[in-house]
């Protein structure tokens, strides 16, 4: 991002300063979501009241509506009409993509077809028909089988496998209402971090994030047409079968486990070790250990036993 101050942006938003922990002008050198932003990072709040992770956030300065009520402990609070619309604003004012000198490994093997913009370590396979665009970085040993693609700002680590139809990087699901009540797409344009040694089955699809990337750990393993939703965090040896997905912004902590089609919405976390049956739908967050089956999902002994009553009661039994 480019630098610009906090006094820029009140005028830029049309907005009013309200300085908390600071007391003069300071300098705004990034973004971030609220719970991460650090002294020097913008961040929003679309909330009127102090409340979850604006308690605890080191934000250098926060877009809050305009009647918000509350004394967070960031730098500064910058109260403005609609807080979504002026953060995309910042966005696309100012984000600069971060793009170093293109490398190609010398070991790396490159289909005559593909087109590679951004850097691919050694010994790298890159197969018909891709595409790693400008600013994306494919780490050492990992394989994009055909027509997969790679947006930029994104960075796979090392020993990774795209199969055919792969997408990564696109743009998410996001929408936001600007200032004239007109709904329109989200910019995302902080990318995916991938760890190193995950497989990615045929068709699936890895969204950017907002003001974060997208990340996902090492050891994951995805089947067919898996969705990865926009601002998602993915731990460590998680397992998606095919067709199961995970709205934007949802929490996956290590070792969870995703049969067929498990859909996940937006916005919750899935604990250590879960394990969410196949066709399930999530529509609250999951404890760690947990198994849940259903529509909307539930522990499974407590599933199985409604749908035991439930056949009871269709053959007029007690």
């Amino acid at each position: 991002m480019k630098k610009t101050t906090v006094e820029f942006l009140a005028g830029l938003l049309n907005g009013s300063v309200e300085y908390v922990q600071a007391k003069e002008n300071f300098e705004i050198s990034g973004f971030a979501p609220v719970h991460s932003a650090k002294k020097d990072q913008v961040s929003f709040f679309t909330g009127k009241t102090l409340m979850g992770e604006l308690r605890t956030s080191h934000a250098g300065l926060v877009l809050v509506p305009q009647d918000f009520l509350g004394s967070p402990e960031v730098g500064a609070l910058l109260r403005v009409k609609n807080p979504y619309a002026s953060m995309v604003k910042i966005v696309q004012e100012f984000f600069t993509l971060d793009v170093k000198e293109n490398f190609v490994a010398q070991s790396a093997k490159i289909h005559p077809s593909a087109v590679v913009e951004g850097s691919v370590g050694e010994n790298a396979v890159i197969g018909p028909n891709c595409v790693v665009m400008q600013g994306s970085k494919i780490g050492d040993g990992c394989v994009l089988e055909a027509n997969v693609t790679v947006y930029s700002n994104v960075e796979v680590g090392k020993g990774c496998l795209f199969q055919a139809g792969s997408v990564v990087g696109s743009r998410g699901f996001g929408f936001y209402f600007d200032d004239a009540g007109v709904r329109k797409m989200v910019p995302h344009v902080s990318g995916v971090r991938i760890g190193d040694r995950c497989e990615f089955g045929a068709n699936c699809v890895v969204a950017a994030g907002f003001l974060a990337p997208t990340t996902i750990g090492d050891d994951c393993h995805f089947d067919s047409f898996v969705q990865i939703g926009h601002n998602c965090t993915v731990g460590n040896r998680v397992y998606m079968a095919s067709q199961s997905g995970l709205g934007g912004t949802t929490v996956v902590e290590d070792d969870c486990e995703f049969a067929g089609g498990a859909q996940i919405a937006g916005h919750l976390t899935i604990g250590k070790g879960a394990v969410i049956a196949a066709k399930a739908g999530v529509t609250k967050s999951v404890p760690a250990g947990a198994v849940y089956a259903g529509f909307p999902s539930e522990p499974i002994d407590k599933w199985r036993k409604g749908v035991v009553a439930i056949r009871r009661l269709a053959e007029g039994k007690r």
